[in-house]
Parts: C-alpha cells; structure tokens; sequence
C-alpha cells in the first residue's frame, strides 16, 4: 500500500517570525477520508476554523511533522531553504509519493523538483509538485494548515514577549509601526526579525539606518 506525503509552508512572505514547513502522511487508502473533514485552501479559513481542523488531521494522519525555521536561519535563498526542509521530512516520513506546492513559476517546476530529488540522493518516489497545490489536493490543504496553526501560535508567543506586531507582514501597518519604534529605539532589530531582508530596507526610513549606524 502506498504512502502519500502533503507538504506545505507558511510563513514565506512575512519579516518577522519562522518559516514553517510540515508534512502530512497517510496510507493510500485514507486518502478518500481526508475531503470528508471539510478542508480548503488554508488561507480560505479563518484561523479559528484552522485551529478547530488541526487535531483531526493529526488524529487522521499516519504521521506528520513540523520544521520550524528561525529567522537567523532565513538569510539565504529560501527556495533552497524549503527545499532542504521538504527533503528532511520526506527522508523523515518515507512516503511513496509525495504531493508539493511549488513557490516558483510553473516553467520553473522541472528544475525545482529535480534539485529535491538531488537531496535525497538515491531515495525514490513519485513528485508531484503544482503551483497552487493546497487548493487543489486534500493533502496538501492538510499541510498547509498543521503549518498556519504552528506558525500562528510561534507568532503569538513573540506577541506576547515583543507586544503586538500583527501578523509580521510587511503589508500590515502593525508591523511596520513595530519594525520603526524597535529601530528607533534601539538601533536594531529583535531576534524575532528577518534582519538581512531587503523588505526591511524598503519599509524602514533609509534616514533611520544611517542615524543608527
């Protein structure tokens, strides 16, 4: 019998907070059960509804897994990043086949998929890899959400200890606000922050870095 893997992310966008990718495994013959809880693309559910669907997936789930990753380790491609993250869940979990949401263009996918099978060296299994795959496969839908409910509760123990930032994207007034009052202030940035993102050098006053420096 098959092993089936969905793999998502979240947190790619966002400059304050980790990276989080995970990975759900079922046998084949789950599969048919996974639609039956009522799954979406995570980022059509409120997060009160993902939260509520987090513990049925795990509890359906043959396996699954988080890879927290922390700012100070997002300095990098994060395409390559993710891709070291999918192949350690997937040397993890050894599914048979594996269903991906791919961060790139779609004339990109090739390449991207034969750079993870590169990591995992001589392990074998079918890849699927689609653009806007946790909308259209269940079992990426069910990564995608384990992934969102983690990465909002690492983003609500930084709230607690930093003060409410909103969600840590660059877009939100919140966290624009947060990012110029630390600097300001301390002619830095937190642990919490995405320090080397030129995102920063775009939301933050180039008058403020050179006063600081």
């Amino acid at each position: 019998m098959g092993r089936i893997l969905g793999i998502d992310e979240a947190g790619r966008g966002p400059v304050i907070g980790p990276l989080v990718l995970a990975g759900v495994l079922v046998d084949e013959a789950q599969l048919a059960a996974i639609p039956q809880l009522g799954l979406k693309d995570s980022k059509r559910l409120s997060r009160p509804r993902r939260k509520l669907l987090a513990p049925k997936i795990n509890s359906m789930a043959r396996a699954t897994r988080l890879l927290a990753i922390p700012p100070e380790r997002l300095d990098g491609n994060l395409t390559q990043i993710e891709l070291w993250g999918m192949a350690q869940i997937i040397r993890e979990l050894l599914p048979t086949v594996v269903y991906l949401d791919a961060p790139i263009p779609a004339r990109g996918i090739p390449r991207y998929v034969e750079a993870l099978r590169s990591l995992l060296k001589d392990y074998e299994l079918e890849i699927i890899a689609e653009n806007k795959a946790d909308a259209k496969y269940p079992i990426v839908m069910a990564a995608s959400i384990i992934a969102k409910v983690h990465r909002d509760q690492a983003i609500e123990e930084l709230k607690a200890k930093y003060g409410d930032f909103g969600w840590g994207y660059p877009s939100e007034r919140k966290t624009l606000q947060f990012l110029r009052a630390w600097y300001t202030a301390h002619g830095s940035f937190p642990n919490c922050v995405r320090q080397r993102w030129r995102t920063l050098k775009r939301v933050i006053p180039q008058d403020l870095f050179r006063e600081k420096r």
